[in-house]
């Protein structure tokens, strides 16, 4: 890749901002605060998936995806759990995890196991790393720790399946159905064939709910059942909207797939956010947005949509790539690390 294309600058401003190392492996720091460094299993499979992407244009190097290896290895949370703790915290120039971060964030998990395997892909499992191996371990233990037999999806994490509260609740951006076909097609576990065929129901029935096509953040699936979450059921207020985590959808459901169902439930999002001046950071369900600002966060994930069908959105894909392959970073850790991982999703055709 030519050093003027901006994915390169846009990729280097985010890499050299963003990713620190420590005792050999690296981490991306998901801080916002200054003289501050927090790694989450979130950031480390974004830092993942963003040096496989950046390796398939020869913008990074194997040794750079092994530093991330390393780090994840470090930060496991025990040796017969392989699923990474989800937070570590800056300490006597370490990265420690408290007792209370040492269970797992389910997309964290998810996005390392599939970086993972688009490196056994790149390099195949020959050299200091058997990437298929560590990837295969990562799914199992996902099955293991965080499958629920009762709606044959994933839980938020390890620890809910211990809190009544939380055993069914679902974090709609955890419904990635090219990874579980992926997953299922690595191991044969007839579970994760459930659970693809399962998470395009649940996203349909979302999808069908409301005229936008948008998706919550969270909600409860009892068996067939799916219903809303009440505002601070989780994490916050917009828990019921359109907000900081079902933003990730529709670039969730572009990526490597070309599914028509999934082509189908961006469409219908594509549609509504086609017909909006500006894309907003947070909306209800019903098209209104809460907020009268808008971030890279919201944006990104459109952008990757949009590029996926941009026969029939052209001009909305256009107008959004020039966005996201700007270089200027807000220096906000979500909205910069999904604008760069946006970035060379478009660059690599989302594969």
């Amino acid at each position: 890749m030519k050093r003027t294309n901006p994915v390169y600058k846009l990729y280097h401003s985010w890499q050299s901002h963003y990713v620190k190392s420590v005792n050999e492996g690296t981490f991306v720091n998901g801080s916002d605060e200054k003289d501050s460094q927090v790694a989450l299993s979130e950031s480390q499979g974004y830092g993942m998936l963003i040096t496989m992407l950046a390796a398939k244009k020869d913008l990074a190097t194997q040794a750079d995806f092994n530093k991330f290896v390393i780090y994840y290895q470090q930060h496991t949370i025990s040796k017969q759990n392989r699923l990474m703790a989800w937070k570590q915290n800056k300490s006597n120039n370490n990265m420690q995890t408290l007792t209370k971060n040492n269970t797992d964030a389910t997309d964290g998990d998810m996005d390392i196991a599939y970086a993972l395997l688009m490196a056994d892909q790149k390099w195949h499992s020959t050299g200091k790393y058997n990437y298929k191996k560590l990837a295969i371990n990562i799914v199992n233990d996902l099955i293991k720790y965080n499958y629920n037999d009762e709606n044959e999806l994933l839980r938020v994490g390890n620890w809910a399946k211990n809190d009544e509260k939380y055993n069914n609740l679902i974090r709609t951006s955890d419904l990635i159905p090219s990874y579980f076909k992926t997953f299922y097609e690595l191991t044969d576990d007839k579970r994760w064939q459930k659970t693809y065929l399962k998470s395009i129901r649940i996203l349909e029935k979302l999808s069908d709910k409301n005229k936008t096509g948008l998706i919550p953040d969270f909600v409860l699936v009892t068996d067939n059942n799916v219903s809303n979450v009440a505002p601070n059921t989780f994490e916050s207020e917009d828990d019921n909207k359109y907000a900081w985590n079902a933003n990730r959808v529709t670039l969730r459901l572009a990526f490597a797939t070309s599914n028509q169902e999934l082509k189908k439930i961006n469409k219908k999002i594509l549609t509504f956010f086609n017909q909006q001046n500006s894309i907003k950071a947070v909306y209800n369900l019903d098209g209104s947005s809460s907020n009268d600002y808008s971030s890279m966060a919201f944006t990104a994930p459109i952008a990757v949509a949009a590029y996926q069908q941009k026969s029939e959105f052209q001009n909305l894909s256009e107008k959004l790539r020039k966005q996201v392959y700007d270089d200027t970073l807000s220096k906000n850790y979500y909205a910069d690390t999904l604008k760069v991982l946006a970035a060379l999703m478009i660059d690599n055709e989302l594969k």
